[in-house]
């Protein structure tokens, strides 16, 4: 049970913190590149998978 608590408080804790970097211009545009990046490999793995 300690083990699931602490995950949880980490998961909340990871999501306040990623809330608070978008609040600036700088963390806005970080998390524009990885949001990217993201959909890159997606659009990369679609292409794999359908080819």
């Amino acid at each position: 049970m300690g083990r699931f608590i602490a995950a949880l408080v980490g998961v909340v804790a990871g999501f306040v913190l990623a809330h608070v970097v978008n609040q600036s211009p700088e963390g806005r545009a970080f998390f524009s590149r990885v949001w990217a990046t993201i959909s890159s490999f997606a659009e990369g793995f679609r292409q794999s998978y359908r080819g």
